[in-house]
């Protein structure tokens, strides 16, 4: 939504970016957290087991959550993509015939700064999720 919300200043108001900006954030993060919990809550047996044959915080996090890496940052590419042809569709086929609408051009600087907060946020939530599945016990799962 960082996309969408930058070009807000020029197609609407500061405050309709910001709110589309928020939205996105809590909707983003709702989203990252559920389906991360649902993973290593969905996967304790499987994590439980390969600390019991030694398998270090480190491995079971790179086996478990490293496979979302790859697949969270395609789904930035093709989320920019998809904000920026959204904002062209509405401003060029949309509002073609209302006069005094402005040309929305790509904002890279704010994509740049998007992707680096993007990769410290999700990089940050990887590593505390990390350390949820080294407080995972073997007599926990036992009990069940």
């Amino acid at each position: 939504m960082t996309q969408m919300s930058a070009g807000m200043k020029e197609l609407a108001s500061v405050m309709m970016g910001a709110m589309m900006l928020i939205i996105g954030m809590i909707l983003a993060c709702t989203t990252l957290f559920l389906a991360i919990a649902t993973v290593i809550k969905g996967n304790t047996k499987t994590i439980a087991m390969m600390r019991v044959f030694g398998y270090s915080r480190k491995e079971c996090s790179r086996a478990l959550l490293g496979v979302y890496r790859p697949l969270a940052y395609v789904g930035f590419a093709l989320g920019t993509g998809y904000q920026y042809g959204l904002l062209r569709l509405m401003v060029d086929v949309v509002f073609r015939d209302i006069e005094g609408v402005p040309v929305y051009e790509f904002d890279f600087p704010m994509m740049l700064l998007s992707l680096a907060l993007f990769t410290i946020f999700y990089e940050t939530v990887m590593y505390c999720f990390s350390d949820k599945i080294r407080k995972i016990s073997v007599k926990e799962i036992m009990l069940e």
